[in-house]
């Protein structure tokens, strides 16, 4: 939450792309965890990112709509392998967890540039915009999944 607010919100790159790395905490969340606390990890990650960065509770609504979708994603892309804990780092096919990441972060983004826009006149913007963001905040995602599996390893 610290690095979103400090570094991520403040990064702009030619005035479009805003990484979400925040959508990390949603990401590796065990899945034997309580789904109601995962609810309102959501709404409050949302809540802050929201505070600091004056977007209107958009951040607040796509957060709480991705962890109630989460499950919905997991058993999409994993399977059976859905209930075991931290599956999504080890023990699938890398393109399940790419799946996983890609479902995550555009269910996010479209959401939340819906909510920006939110108006059929600008469903080009928010098509660029979701897939820009949705593009470097699965890599920013991706290698620091990747830096933090193989230090554990």
């Amino acid at each position: 939450m610290i690095l979103q607010i400090s570094i991520f919100n403040n990064m702009n790159l030619f005035e479009i792309i805003n990484p979400s790395f925040y959508l990390l905490i949603f990401i590796i969340y065990r899945t034997t965890f309580n789904k109601t606390s995962l609810i309102l990890l959501g709404f409050l990650a949302g809540i802050i990112i929201d505070l600091t960065s004056q977007s209107y509770g958009c951040h607040t609504i796509a957060a709480i709509t991705v962890c109630y979708m989460r499950g919905l994603i997991e058993n999409y892309c994993f399977g059976v392998n859905a209930n075991i804990g931290k599956v999504m780092l080890s023990g699938v096919p890398v393109l399940n967890r790419i799946t996983f990441f890609l479902l995550i972060i555009l269910l996010h983004q479209l959401i939340y540039y819906s909510l920006i826009f939110f108006s059929f006149n600008f469903v080009d913007t928010i098509i660029l915009y979701t897939l820009l963001n949705s593009i470097i905040t699965f890599i920013v995602i991706w290698i620091t999944t990747k830096i933090f599996y193989d230090i554990k390893r």
